[in-house]
């Protein structure tokens, strides 16, 4: 009685504890629950059957032993559920693959890189939408199973094009990919460290952003913004149609009269032999990068340069990246929560400069970079050092390698404040804000990096 009543106890604390991403209880979640409340029962009684045959009147005190052995019943149900699973996910990706097929007419528009793939995707659908019917992935669908929901929920038998946002961890994700759904045009956003502890090493990295390329047929295209050196590596090995899109260039497709600010930008877009004055909202001028990419994609999809410009005009930042959102305590509220790359978090710190008043960054740093990952939040703290006036920094992960960062850009160590969560570091940031300063959220780490 006392086993049942401390496991329902335990469990109704696990629901209510408060957690940044709640678990979804999908359909495979739950097959491998049931699999689990399972062998937690069999393995229950068979200890218990046990310690009575030889420890006698230890065979409930024995069942202590359940929850201690918990994480492993959980690998031995995950891999009896695994067959069970992959015949599943393969099912619906092979049913996916067969509509992708049976389209007469769907051009397919693949989008990899390091960073910047979910603010492209959307800057993109917004343009080629003014011409075309456009289905597009939805918030961070990038893999195999997250295509596969959108072209069975979402792909419409009368849209023309489809644009697929592709993910990688490992070697062989994106030609994965790109086999499933026959990409005619490949855009590369580009490509930095992002990912370096699963991949292994920087050529790992550019060669599975590669593998897009190598999937596009020989009459596709491919653009590629070539402000990135791993980008501009992919640019020079493909041998079909290709363009360079950079916000350095200075002729052919460009940008000029720049002028960016904390309200958004303005600047003149040149397509071909055509320009257009255009501007947006969104912040910093790496998203203006994204856009020129963008309009020489649906540039050369047939859209117009007016149609592109109004396109621009009615942009919106996507949710969580260098997004303006509203504060209870009249602050002026960078969201960057999604961002989590070293090019990111450079140009949200650019973004912050624009601003007038006292800067605030929060942050727990960058992960999953393998051994440049010390270097880097080095060099993130070194940055922050130069912009802001203080630094929160959330969690343990990435403490020392920031702090040490700050140091030594001349940061005052009084203004560095450590916080244990992100409710703790709200709570500091509102000992020492005032009304209309300056937050940025850099990167939101889930719970397991606290």
């Amino acid at each position: 009685v006392f086993y049942f009543l401390f496991s329902t106890i335990f469990i109704i604390n696990l629901y209510s504890a408060p957690q940044k991403t709640p678990l979804k209880y999908t359909r495979r979640m739950s097959r491998l629950c049931v699999v689990v409340a399972f062998l937690v029962v069999v393995f229950t009684f068979f200890i218990m059957t046990a310690s009575s045959l030889y420890i006698p009147f230890f065979n409930f005190g024995i069942v202590g032993l359940t929850p201690l052995l918990l994480p492993l019943i959980i690998v031995v149900a995950y891999y009896i559920t695994l067959p069970i699973e992959a015949l599943i996910s393969r099912s619906y990706i092979n049913k996916a693959k067969r509509i992708v097929e049976n389209f007469e007419s769907l051009t397919v528009v693949g989008i990899t890189g390091s960073y910047g793939k979910t603010s492209v995707k959307n800057i993109l659908n917004s343009m080629l939408s003014m011409k075309y019917r456009v289905c597009a992935t939805p918030y961070s669908y990038n893999t195999p199973l997250g295509l596969s929901k959108t072209i069975l929920n979402n792909l419409r038998k009368d849209d023309e094009i489809f644009i697929a946002e592709m993910g990688a961890k490992y070697v062989g994700d994106i030609r994965y990919l790109a086999q499933m759904v026959k990409p005619d045009i490949a855009v590369v956003t580009g490509i930095g460290n992002q990912h370096l502890a699963t991949f292994g090493s920087c050529e790992n990295l550019v060669k599975t952003k590669y593998e897009l390329i190598e999937n596009v047929p020989q009459n596709g295209k491919v653009f590629v913004n070539t402000d990135s050196s791993g980008a501009r590596e992919i640019f020079d090995k493909t041998t079909i149609e290709k363009y360079s899109l950079s916000i350095d260039n200075v002729a052919g497709d460009y940008v000029s009269d720049v002028n960016v600010s904390s309200r958004g930008s303005r600047f003149v877009l040149h397509l071909g032999e055509e320009s257009v004055q255009c501007e947006t909202v969104l912040l910093g001028r790496h998203n203006i990068s994204n856009i020129l990419l963008c309009a020489k994609v649906a540039y050369e999809l047939g859209v117009s340069v007016e149609d592109i410009a109004i396109a621009i005009s009615k942009l919106v930042p996507s949710a969580h990246r260098l997004a303006i959102v509203p504060s209870s305590n009249s602050f002026v509220v960078i969201d960057d929560a999604y961002n989590g790359s070293v090019e990111g978090s450079s140009a949200a710190l650019e973004v912050l400069k624009e601003f007038a008043g006292k800067k605030f960054v929060v942050t727990p740093g960058l992960v999953e970079l393998g051994a440049d990952e010390f270097r880097s939040n080095f060099e993130f703290g070194k940055k922050m050092a130069k912009v802001c006036d203080y630094v929160i920094i959330n969690g343990v992960v990435n403490y020392d390698a920031i702090s040490k960062g700050l140091a030594e850009g001349g940061f005052p160590s009084e203004k560095t404040l450590r916080a244990g969560s992100l409710k703790q570091a709200i709570e500091l940031l509102n000992g020492v804000a005032e009304a209309g300063d300056v937050v940025l959220f850099e990167n939101d780490l889930p719970d397991n990096y606290s």
